[in-house]
């Protein structure tokens, strides 16, 4: 498990791609977890962790797209 002590959706994207599988914690936000090279959206979730998930996989699709 990763910790990450600000919220910085880039450096999180690029240890999700180059992981592509477990988990990592956002200081003051909670604990997510990846699979497959993306952020994985729990049900249970809140909307800002959400968001969070999803600016996270559009970062990673960038990444693609990219080259």
């Amino acid at each position: 498990m990763r910790i990450f002590k600000k919220y910085a959706p880039v450096q999180i994207a690029k240890h999700v791609s180059a992981f592509f599988k477990g988990y990592f914690y956002i200081q003051g936000m909670g604990a997510f977890r990846f699979d497959g090279g993306k952020v994985v959206i729990e049900p249970s979730q809140t909307d800002a962790e959400r968001r969070i998930c999803r600016e996270i996989n559009n970062s990673i699709a960038s990444f693609a797209h990219a080259y």
